[in-house]
């Protein structure tokens, strides 16, 4: 009995052992990773700057960038896709100590389906703990409580090596080595930590502690920020003077030139800009349930959220347009058909639907349209891409093709084409009895009164393309009392689209001059 004790007792021992070990062993080599992390982000440190990148009271960085964006083409025969190429001078001024940001960008669209407004600017500032928001095209200020100190650059620090290394030696502690990667022949310690929900993955050159890539991740999609070109001043700090961004190994942004200054007065900043007015708080339009809104006798807007549609009565079926749809919507083409039938409390069929433009978006609730037995208006240049979108054949008798100012459904309905920056055919339809225009990505506001400034982006071009319809309703001198957007659930007055004619914005000149001072 003793001699069965003492072997339990023994093998207790050696479990414990065991058990103890193996901790020790997991505890040591963390202890060790620690420390290579350590001497690492200790090298980083001296390359970049040493004591004067840890006590630095403020910074400026400049930098010139290249965006890369997929974009709607503006010609059929492209496809419905193309590539956008954009140009930002953006400039971050950081005030270390009492804790201030400015962030300003310039974006100049070089490449893609846009008009002559080619410009817009951001301007975004957190001072004493107070965000705001600068339109410098309408001279305005909207103090926001989303604009803090970690909000307010746009993410721009992600990628500036310089402030990725004061970021390391300030979480030191929770830095951690996971080994070594070559890049180009050369060694680099591989260091990860956590911060904000985000994993970050830093390579460090070993013998240069020079920072090349580094890897964050929020969500699925990882960013890669690739390194290039260091250069350093006079006081010793060191920045990358290119950075190239891309995700799943594509290129979505280039950053061509960049400087950083630490000479910058620290009373500089400013909240809001001498003789700029405090925008009045805009309430936006909830359609967040699908709705029914009859506009005329017979005239009814279907649809929810950022999609509408309108069906006409004329007689014993409907004309439709707007099928806008995209991946995972539910309320749907046919949904909306349905939700009409309800409200009626008649079982009325679609029997013609017409296609406005080539855009896959517009495209996607086609489907639903054919399979509801309904006739496809179209011009001839879209043709091909109604196809393509389909995921049915088409027999060519269930298309019917269109011209500009044709009448069709006994003369109720009228078609104009409207070619603009965004595509270069687009139908707008009229209803003469009811004076009622309906258009896809020409006009709108998402907001209860009053518009979207001009100065942002896509809108501005919007902008532009209201100017070309207007232009286009004069020359064929046709009355409108309600104007319709399939991408908004507000239906303006002719009062309410002559104020969106009005809003405009200044040269770019004037508008650089405004955003970055003399």
């Amino acid at each position: 009995m003793c001699l069965l004790s003492s072997n339990k007792s023994l093998k207790k021992l050696a479990a414990f052992q065991y058990i103890a070990s193996g901790l020790l062993a997991f505890y040591s080599q963390h202890s060790i990773a620690d420390e290579i992390a350590s001497k690492a982000i200790e090298r980083a440190v001296s390359a970049y700057g040493a004591e004067a990148l840890m006590t630095m009271q403020q910074l400026s960085i400049k930098e010139q960038q290249l965006r890369y964006t997929k974009g709607q083409s503006g010609h059929a025969g492209e496809g419905a896709h193309g590539i956008a190429l954009h140009k930002y001078n953006q400039q971050l001024n950081i005030d270390f100590v009492n804790k201030n940001k400015v962030f300003k960008r310039s974006d100049q669209n070089l490449l893609g389906n846009y008009g002559y407004h080619t410009l817009v600017t951001l301007d975004r500032r957190f001072i004493e703990g107070k965000g705001a928001y600068i339109d410098h095209c309408l001279q305005t200020f909207q103090p926001s409580e989303r604009i803090h100190w970690n909000s307010v650059g746009l993410g721009m620090e992600h990628g500036v090596d310089t402030l990725i290394v004061k970021q390391l030696a300030k979480h030191k502690k929770q830095v951690s080595s996971e080994g070594v990667a070559y890049i180009h022949g050369q060694a680099h310690d591989v260091l990860k930590y956590q911060q904000n929900n985000e994993l970050h993955t830093v390579f460090i050159n070993t013998d240069s502690g020079l920072v090349s890539r580094v890897i964050r991740k929020a969500g699925e999609q990882p960013t890669r920020y690739d390194f290039l070109v260091h250069t350093k001043n006079r006081i010793g700090i060191t920045w990358a003077t290119e950075v190239m961004v891309s995700r799943e190994q594509h290129p979505i942004a280039h950053v061509t030139e960049r400087s950083l200054t630490m000479e910058l007065p620290l009373s500089s900043a400013e909240l809001m800009p001498a003789k700029y007015k405090r925008r009045q708080p805009v309430a936006y339009l909830d359609f967040e349930q699908p709705s029914v809104n009859q506009l005329a006798d017979g005239v009814f807007l279907v649809g929810q959220g950022w999609s509408f549609t309108l069906f006409a009565d004329i007689g014993k079926s409907y004309v439709s347009m707007g099928a806008w749809q995209m991946p995972g919507d539910k309320f749907t083409w046919q949904k909306r058909l349905e939700k009409l039938h309800q409200f009626t409390a008649e079982q009325k069929p679609v029997s013609h639907f017409i296609v406005t433009h080539h855009h896959d978006d517009h495209l996607m609730g086609l489907s639903e349209v054919v399979e509801h037995g309904a006739q496809l208006l179209m011009l001839p240049q879209h043709v091909n891409a109604v196809k393509a979108s389909l995921s049915i054949p088409i027999d060519s008798s269930r298309l019917t093709l269109v011209r500009d100012a044709l009448k069709v459904a006994n003369d109720k309905v009228q078609v104009f084409d409207v070619p603009s920056s965004h595509a270069d055919h687009n139908l707008v339809v009229y209803l003469p009895e009811q004076k009622i225009l309906f258009a896809e990505d020409m006009f709108g506001s998402s907001l209860a009164r009053g518009f979207h400034s001009p100065n942002s982006w896509p809108s501005r071009d919007v902008y532009y393309r209201t100017e070309t319809l207007n232009k286009k309703l004069q020359s064929v001198r046709v009355d409108v009392a309600q104007y319709v957007s399939s991408h908004h659930g507000r239906v303006l007055s002719k009062n309410e689209f002559n104020q969106a004619l009005s809003l405009t914005c200044p040269s770019d000149d004037v508008l650089k001059q405004r955003l970055f001072g003399s």
